[in-house]
């Protein structure tokens, strides 16, 4: 069940990618651990998936940010140092990996993208 998934908040966008070591038990669990009033949840209109990747880039932003940490791979290992009940974040050579680092940035951020060349 991999799947990826783009954040818009009004404090970061993320890119993110799950692999299929992340199954819904998992992240109900860590839901649940993490916000038991299911305000995450609610917000996302019941898509776990989208509760869970909102979760994970939460703290992944707060690392990022607070520590004032520029490579994805240095905010993976302090991530997996610290939040050692999530997933493990990719990291270079890393084969169990949960989660994987497309892009974390604060917010506001614009990207243009040609759809197709005007002739």
């Amino acid at each position: 069940m991999a799947f990826s998934i783009k954040l818009n908040t009004s404090r970061y966008t993320a890119h993110l990618a799950f692999s299929s070591l992340v199954t819904n038990a998992l992240m109900l669990s860590l839901l649940a651990k993490k916000d038991p009033q299911g305000e995450l949840i609610d917000k996302c209109d019941g898509n776990i998936k989208a509760a869970f990747a909102t979760l994970a880039a939460d703290k992944l932003f707060s690392i990022h940010h607070v520590h004032e940490i520029n490579s994805h791979a240095h905010t993976a290992r302090r991530f997996n140092n610290i939040y050692r009940d999530f997933p493990l974040v990719y990291t270079s050579g890393m084969k169990d990996w949960g989660i994987k680092i497309i892009g974390i940035g604060q917010a506001p951020h614009f990207e243009i993208e040609a759809l197709e060349d005007i002739a």
